[in-house]
C-alpha cells in the first residue's frame, strides 16, 4: 500500500486508525516545503515513493459556494481535492492547519523518521519561521535521525536560535540557512551531527568552545589557519572524548599555518590503520585515505590524524585504532594514495622551512 492508501485507510474508522499506529510504519522521508500561498507535506516509506499533502488558505475559495468537509484526527479541512498520491486541503490558517495535519500524520506512521527536511522556497516570513519552530517541538522529530533546514533566502535569526535550542541532543542537523551578518551563534552546539552552510557566523570561540558534537562538517566559515592550531592544542590538553571527526572549510589562506607547541608524529602503520571512515556518509562511501596524515597524542594516549586539503581542514579521533578490522570495508572503500589532492610538497616544505 502507498503511503497515500494507509493514510486513507486510517480515516475509515477509529479501529482502523489504531491497526495501522499499532504496526510501527517507518517514515523514510519527510519533506515540509514553503512556499508563497501553500505548505506542501510529502512522505515516502522505504520504497520513496512519496504521496502528498498541500495545505492552502480556505480564503483563496469562494465564500458564496459550499465545500465539503474532511475531519483528520481534531481539525477540520475545506473541499478536499484529491489527485491519487496527492490531496489538496483549505484551511482558515495554513500554518495552523498543517501542524495539526503533522501531528495526525504522526499518530498513523508510528516507527522511526529517518530523514526530515524543511525547506523555504519562497522570502521566509516570521509566520514561516513561527511555523517551523512549532513544528521542531513536535517530540516526533526530536528523535529523528537526521533532521536538515534549508532556506534558499536569508533566514531568521530567531527562528534559528529556537531550532538551535530545540535540536539539543539531535542525532544529525543539516542547516543550511544564509544568516545575517551581525547574527552570532548564542548557545553550544550540542548535536551528534551536525553540518552547516553556509557558516560565515561560526567564530573561533564556537569552534573552541561551543562545539560538543561527535561529527561536524562546517562550510563556508570566515576562520583563519591559527584557529586550527588553537583547536588541535585545546583537543591535546582537554579529557573530551565525544569528538570523533571535524571538518571546516575556509578561504584557504595557509601561508601563517604552523604547529608550534603540538608534538607530531607519521603515521605508523603498527599503531593504526590508514583509513579513516566517512561518519557523515553512507556506510558504503569511501573512506579517508590517511597515510599522509600527521598524527598528534594526548596523555591519555588517544591518537588523532589532520591533514589539509586546498580549502579545508580535516581532524579525525582514533576511537577505535583499527576500523578496518571492526568494520571490514569493501576494497573499493579504501582511496588510494595517488587519488588524492594534498596540499604539494614543495609548499609543505616551504612552510616547515618557516617554522
Amino acid at each position: 500500500m502507498s503511503v497515500m492508501e494507509i493514510f486513507e485507510k486510517s480515516q475509515e474508522s477509529l479501529e482502523l486508525k489504531e491497526q495501522i499506529s499499532s504496526s510501527s510504519i517507518a517514515i523514510s522521508c519527510l519533506l515540509v516545503e514553503n512556499y508563497f500561498d501553500f505548505i506542501h507535506i510529502s512522505i515516502a516509506k522505504e520504497d520513496k515513493d512519496f504521496s502528498g499533502w498541500i495545505i492552502r488558505d480556505s480564503d483563496e475559495l469562494d465564500e458564496d459556494e459550499d465545500y465539503e468537509n474532511m475531519v483528520i484526527g481534531d481539525t477540520v479541512f475545506l473541499n478536499p481535492e484529491d489527485e491519487g498520491d496527492q490531496l489538496t486541503l483549505f484551511h482558515e490558517n495554513r500554518f495552523t492547519g498543517a501542524i495539526s495535519l503533522l501531528k495526525s500524520l504522526f499518530e498513523i506512521f508510528t516507527g522511526p523518521i529517518l530523514d526530515a527536511t524543511f525547506l523555504t522556497g519562497t522570502l521566509p516570513t516570521p509566520e514561516i519561521s513561527k511555523f517551523i519552530i512549532d513544528a521542531f517541538h513536535l517530540n516526533r522529530l526530536k528523535k529523528c535521525e537526521k533532521v536538515m533546514l534549508y532556506d534558499n533566502q536569508e533566514g531568521s535569526t530567531r527562528q534559528v536560535d529556537e531550532v538551535l535550542e530545540l535540536a539539543t541532543g539531535l542525532k544529525f542537523l543539516d542547516l543550511r540557512c544564509p544568516l545575517p551578518d551581525e547574527w552570532s551563534n548564542p548557545r553550544v552546539l550540542q548535536v551528534e551531527k551536525l553540518r552547516a552552510w553556509p557558516a560565515e557566523w561560526f567564530t573561533k570561540t564556537d569552534l573552541l568552545e561551543n562545539l560538543n558534537c561527535k561529527v561536524a562538517q562546517i562550510n563556508e566559515t570566515n576562520l583563519d589557519c591559527h584557529a586550527f592550531t588553537e583547536f588541535m592544542l585545546k583537543w591535546q590538553a582537554s579529557d573530551d572524548r565525544r569528538l570523533k571527526m571535524l571538518e571546516i572549510s575556509f578561504d584557504g589562506d595557509w601561508e601563517e599555518f604552523n604547529t608550534r607547541g603540538l608534538e607530531v608524529e607519521e603515521w605508523n602503520k603498527q599503531e593504526r590503520d590508514s583509513h579513516f571512515p566517512d561518519l557523515l556518509g553512507k556506510p558504503t562511501d569511501p573512506w579517508f585515505n590517511c597515510e599522509f596524515a600527521s598524527d598528534i597524542r594526548r596523555k591519555d594516549g588517544l591518537l588523532a590524524s589532520f591533514w589539509r586539503r586546498e580549502n579545508s581542514f580535516h581532524f579525525v579521533v582514533w576511537h577505535d585504532l583499527h576500523p578496518i578490522v571492526t568494520l571490514n570495508p569493501s576494497p573499493e572503500q579504501l582511496v588510494k594514495l595517488e587519488d588524492l589532492e594534498f596540499l604539494g610538497d614543495e609548499e609543505e616544505e616551504e612552510e616547515e622551512d618557516e617554522e
